[in-house]
């Protein structure tokens, strides 16, 4: 048998355009067909491992292995084997091989693993229009993509990575947020209730409203109030809607 593998960065489309790890096996047989088993791995045991069995590949022809295509997502550790189809012995293997910085060597992060765009929250906020939106770098992973490598969780390779526990969590991030937006809306509610009550007890004392400097504070206080409550309302939805 006649293969070559390779393990590459892509954009997966299932994952909403998250980088992924995909690894392309191509028969470098030029005469015939290759008719083979393989198997992808786990190193630490985590997963069950993918068997594939009477696969045909012409020659030259390749085939992909990737979170789109096979639903494996592959992490540090991970690799690709060619077997034997009588007793599952392992004939050729491709270990996943992509680079991974060492602890505060990252040029991007310096080892914090944040994105620098959103600064790990995996949100964009823009000032001008007042509206959120998935960091277009990250993807909303709140990670750093210069060094992100995907590693299963409590892997020998991960605590090596993540030990200082840093790691942005954009889902935690995003519910701190959506709090803190509740919590100020709630707020600007009870302070548009107070101006209305002002409002009222003016009206009752049958101060001259039109020339009252007081009552039109307390109108435009109130405006101001309800228009900020319509545009932290907005990004609060938008929030919610959003998927990270």
């Amino acid at each position: 048998m006649s293969f070559r593998g390779k393990f590459e960065w892509y954009k997966s489309v299932q994952k909403g355009g998250k980088k992924a790890i995909s690894f392309t096996l191509t028969c470098k047989n030029m005469f015939k067909r290759e008719t083979f088993d393989c198997a992808i791995m786990d190193s630490s045991g985590q997963q069950p491992s993918q068997i594939r069995r009477r696969i045909k590949l012409k020659p030259k022809e390749s085939f992909v292995f990737n979170y789109d295509t096979c639903g494996w997502d592959w992490c540090i550790g991970d690799f690709f084997a060619i077997i034997d189809s009588n007793n599952d012995n392992i004939l050729e293997r491709w270990d996943v091989d992509v680079k991974v910085y060492g602890r505060g060597e990252c040029p991007e992060c310096h080892g914090s693993h944040r994105c620098s765009k959103c600064n790990g929250t995996g949100i964009m906020n823009n000032p001008y229009t007042h509206t959120m939106s998935q960091c277009p770098v990250c993807s909303g992973t709140g990670l750093c993509q210069t060094c992100y490598v995907p590693v299963r969780y409590g892997s020998t390779m991960y605590n090596e990575i993540y030990s200082n526990g840093s790691i942005p969590n954009p889902n935690l991030n995003k519910q701190y947020r959506i709090e803190a937006l509740q919590r100020r809306i709630s707020e600007l509610q009870k302070m548009i209730e107070r101006a209305e009550w002002n409002e009222r007890m003016m009206q009752l004392r049958r101060i001259d409203r039109s020339m009252g400097t007081t009552f039109i504070h307390i109108l435009n206080q109130r405006s101001q109030y309800e228009q900020q409550v319509i545009e932290l309302q907005h990004q609060l939805d938008e929030l919610m809607d959003m998927k990270i």
